[in-house]
């Protein structure tokens, strides 16, 4: 009985994705987070990449406003617009929206800070009952700044679900950059 649970414990680390592998996914290695999280604009649609993992291209306004506490409207904010975004401290990251050089909204997202990357979000839940029943769920977004002026979004989720000796999983991944906006054109 002790072996089956030494199992299952190692299958429940096995499944659990670090942030540090994700943020490995992009086109380029994260490059140093103040510099590029300093009121720099960047696109509101993502960039072509080779490597793409999902159909639906998401705003980088709209991907960063599902990550916000508060839950009220937002207004709506064109393709067009430019995205700047601020490490206010080591913990907020601000996010402001300006069309023709006019702010039109705002809103702060908590972040966790980790060496060249931030972690929107880290969710992981486990239930293990040996032998019958083994459930994990894991959800995590890392937000980097890229070398090459670009700024990606990596969104990673995973449930693992085995009962008894039968087992399923299922796995979403995207990632999604943005370029860089030079303001002064």
């Amino acid at each position: 009985m002790r072996v089956i649970g030494y199992i299952l414990l190692l299958v429940a680390s096995a499944s659990c994705t670090s942030t540090r592998k994700l943020s490995k996914k992009f086109s380029e290695q994260p490059a140093v987070i103040t510099a590029q999280f300093s009121g720099v604009g960047y696109s509101n649609t993502p960039a072509e990449i080779t490597e793409r993992y999902t159909v639906v291209r998401s705003r980088l306004w709209d991907r960063l406003a599902a990550h916000r506490p508060e839950k009220d409207t937002l207004p709506p904010v064109r393709d067009e617009a430019i995205i700047r975004l601020a490490l206010a401290t080591e913990a907020l990251l601000k996010v402001e929206a300006y069309e023709q050089q006019q702010r039109i909204a705002g809103f702060n997202v908590p972040v966790r800070k980790r060496d060249k990357y931030l972690i929107l979000e880290k969710k992981r839940k486990m239930i293990p009952i040996p032998v019958i029943y083994f459930d994990v769920k894991e959800a995590i977004t890392v937000l980097a700044p890229l070398k090459n002026n670009r700024v990606g979004i990596h969104r990673y989720s995973d449930h693992t679900l085995w009962i008894l000796f039968f087992g399923a999983s299922k796995t979403g991944r995207s990632i999604e950059e943005y370029e860089q906006i030079n303001e002064t054109e």
